[in-house]
């Protein structure tokens, strides 16, 4: 029989002495206590100190340890880490881990005592509490400059919400900057958030504004009991196959959040081509009508000239961020109360570690020793494959197999060999019904009950789909890369099955992506009703547990290559995917012709042609039309900015700049970089012609081998003439018109 994974805390009676009401946060509170921030039935919060021994699992018994031991458990079942001990104190605890780590022995430990106490407990946050009901504080600043150290550069506005309402708005024309950052901290005391967010606030307003503080010889005293903010290692944010260097910060009793990142995991399928928050904002359909823009830039100006816009900007920028952080949080929300972590762990923290800390506190709780991460090994990736190239519709289709790795496991019953016992498979069970049960109540329901299940079924498909990459990950100490290899196998199989059956019923495959397939029904089926009705008696023969459905419906599609395609949806949107056809290193004029050329491929008779858009953007690099933005990019400045001999360029462009900044930039004649703000008629365009010769190409596999593709887009140099060029064209057309 399976295990519970909730069952009784690991000191006998602990449990009962927890109170009941939802705890918004958990924090160590001396060398052996847990405080508990608890949200009372009036909306306030109190706290609760529970006395606590820090814990530590080893392999063995040690002689070194026992005199730091308070006690010490042995744990049943064969895994490896098998000796459960308690200390006295986090200072002899700390001990411990040092010992273990100088002897290089083996060794589980949660690092954050918060995490300890919640695993051994089987306490979550938030428990009971919509989201909805969480104090979410947005702040935003604006400055004369990027770096605080630099002189004159000082804190100019601060603004601030409450859950995008109650609003703070100081700034430099009533109070001196001091007094700003004051009023700030006296704001955030009264209101008593339990969120603190901002849209770089890891990288750029935190930081900011303690430096700026530190200057004044103050201390941002923002936590619950009036602790200054914490400010720790440099730790990397992983959204999807990206990772992304931040500066971590603590604030006791209260979780920060970054939008920046959480936009960032929300995009999961890169629908986005900036992740800054005015144009996110915007991709997502969400700025309001009214909203006041002021270009970074302008802000010094602005605010000398018309500071009540500059005013208005500020406190748009905090509702953004508020608006954003609505619909990208509740994934971490819910997962937070699931998981033994805190939600800014939960924000920040990668999947594996996830599925991890649920299988140690199931085993703990049930006394049960764990093993040892397996050796990693090779094993079978995703089924992808493109079967055809070109341009497709009407309409276009993806047939997408639900959860596709989770349902194998559950149907064939696979799991690691060393869950012995049998937590892994009732845990992704409970998860996979729950997901479901939430995504039927968010179909049924609409406004916050909608959002919140809705929330909830996103915040289950994260971490359901996390249990089959748990198999292959390095530390996972119930890791099972045979397993894996099943897995993946057993997928091949499934999606093969989808592609014969679609061919069989006379669709044309066009891109197959592991868990999904994209094609062109049979005339038979061309309305939703029959497709659905397709992909339903598809779906019936691939067997139980196993549920193929229709994931989108498109009016055309165009295919260049294996994860490289376009899609134009009924209503005119364009969804484009893949490193050929999207990059955020592209500048702006190269994206405005690939996006305008493949909206003329797919027959969107709102653009010119793709050759008429080729020939426009290269009459403008040649006149010099463009403006600086357009042929700009920008930069992020790192450590490797100023280390590594590629990036020798940008690290003379950059100099003076702090490591976490961005910089936009440009190509010169001589082959330098510039600053954008330095422009001086100069941009190199020759290079630009390059540029945007290498953006056609990505085309080149629409045309046949005549020659039609170098005569849609010729070469073009600085002493090209474009109106030859087109005159050519035309005669070339007349010509074929006589014969």
């Amino acid at each position: 029989m399976a295990a519970d994974p909730r069952s009784t805390a690991f000191i006998p009676g602990l449990a009962s002495q927890l109170p009941s009401q939802p705890i918004v946060a958990v924090e160590p509170d001396g060398d052996a206590g847990i405080m508990l921030y608890l949200r009372g039935g009036n909306g306030h919060t109190r706290t609760v100190r529970q006395p606590f021994s820090p814990w530590l699992v080893t392999t063995e018994r040690s002689s070194q340890l026992a005199r730091l031991t308070l006690n010490e458990t042995v744990l049943d079942g064969p895994g490896d880490l098998r000796i459960l001990k308690h200390f006295t104190s986090g200072a002899l605890w700390s001990d411990a881990v040092r010992e273990l780590r100088r002897n290089n022995a083996d060794h589980l430990v949660f690092m954050s005592r918060t995490e300890q106490f919640l695993v051994e407990t089987g306490l979550t946050l938030f428990d009971g509490l919509e989201f909805g009901e969480l104090r979410r504080a947005q702040i935003d600043i604006e400055t004369l400059g990027l770096d605080p150290h630099e002189p004159g550069n000082q804190i100019i506005i601060i603004t601030a919400t409450l859950n995008g309402e109650d609003s703070l708005v100081v700034h430099g024309g009533d109070h001196d900057e001091a007094t700003l950052i004051e009023l700030l901290g006296e704001w955030i005391a009264q209101r008593d958030p339990d969120v603190i967010e901002g849209h770089n606030i890891f990288n750029f307003d935190l930081p900011f504004i303690a430096a700026r503080a530190e200057a004044h010889g103050m201390a941002l005293r923002w936590g619950r009991d009036r602790s200054p903010v914490r400010f720790g290692r440099r730790q990397r944010f992983k959204a999807g196959a990206r990772t992304i260097p931040y500066e971590a910060a603590y604030i006791r009793g209260r979780h920060l959040i970054d939008t920046y990142q959480q936009i960032q995991r929300y995009d999961v399928a890169g629908h986005l081509s900036s992740y800054a928050l005015k144009p996110a904002i915007a991709q997502l359909g969400l700025e309001r009508h009214d909203r006041t823009h002021v270009a970074g830039e302008d802000i010094r100006a602005t605010w000398k000239r018309d500071p009540d816009r500059l005013l208005r900007y500020a406190l748009d920028d905090v509702r953004d961020t508020n608006v954003l952080s609505a619909l990208a949080l509740p994934t971490e929300y819910y997962q937070a109360q699931l998981l033994p972590a805190s939600l800014q762990s939960v924000a920040t923290g990668g999947p594996g570690e996830k599925v991890n800390d649920l299988l140690v506190r199931a085993y703990l709780r049930n006394g049960q020793s764990i093993p040892l991460p397996g050796r990693a090994r090779e094993y079978p990736g995703g089924y992808t494959a493109v079967r055809a190239t070109g341009i497709f519709g009407h309409p276009v289709v993806n047939a997408d197999v639900e959860s596709l790795y989770p349902s194998i496991m559950l149907a064939d019953e696979i799991a690691p060999t060393s869950d012995v016992l049998g937590v892994f498979l009732p845990l992704l069970s409970t998860l996979t019904n729950e997901r479901l049960r939430a995504k039927r109540l968010a179909a049924g329901t609409s406004g916050p009950d909608g959002a919140r299940w809705q929330g909830t079924q996103a915040s289950l498909k994260v971490l359901i789909n996390s249990f089959y990459g748990y198999l292959g990950y390095g530390r996972g100490y119930f890791n099972d890369f045979e397993a894996a290899g099943r897995v993946t196998r057993r997928g091949h199989a499934v999606v093969k099955t989808v592609e014969d059956l679609l061919v069989e019923a006379g669709s044309t495959i066009i891109e197959i992506d592991t868990d999904g397939i994209y094609f062109v029904p049979p005339s038979a089926a061309h309305n939703r009703a029959e497709i659905d009705s397709l992909v339903e008696s598809v779906g019936e023969q691939l067997g139980a547990g196993i549920n193929l459905s229709v994931d989108g419906v498109w009016e055309k599609m165009l295919s260049l290559r294996l994860k490289n395609y376009a899609l134009l949806d009924a209503d005119g949107r364009l969804t484009v995917k893949g490193s050929s056809l999207r990059s955020r290193r592209d500048e702006p004029y190269l994206r405005e012709f690939l996006y305008g050329a493949i909206r003329g491929y797919l027959g969107d008779d709102t653009t010119q042609a793709p050759r008429e858009l080729y020939l426009d953007a290269a009459r403008n690099i040649l006149s010099g039309a463009l403006e600086p933005e357009a042929f700009s990019r920008q930069e992020s400045i790192t450590e490797r900015t100023f280390t590594s001999e590629a990036n020798r360029r940008l690290a003379r462009a950059a100099r003076g700049e702090r490591i976490g900044e961005r910089i936009s930039v440009y190509q010169r004649q001589d082959g330098e970089l510039a600053r954008s703000d330095d422009y001086a008629d100069d941009e190199d365009r020759a290079y630009l012609l390059q540029r945007l010769r290498a953006m056609a190409e990505r085309f080149r596999p629409l045309y046949p081998e005549d020659g039609s593709f170098d005569h849609e887009f010729p070469l073009i140099s600085p002493g090209s003439d474009i109106d030859a060029i087109e005159t050519q064209e035309r005669a070339t057309q007349q010509t074929l018109f006589d014969l």
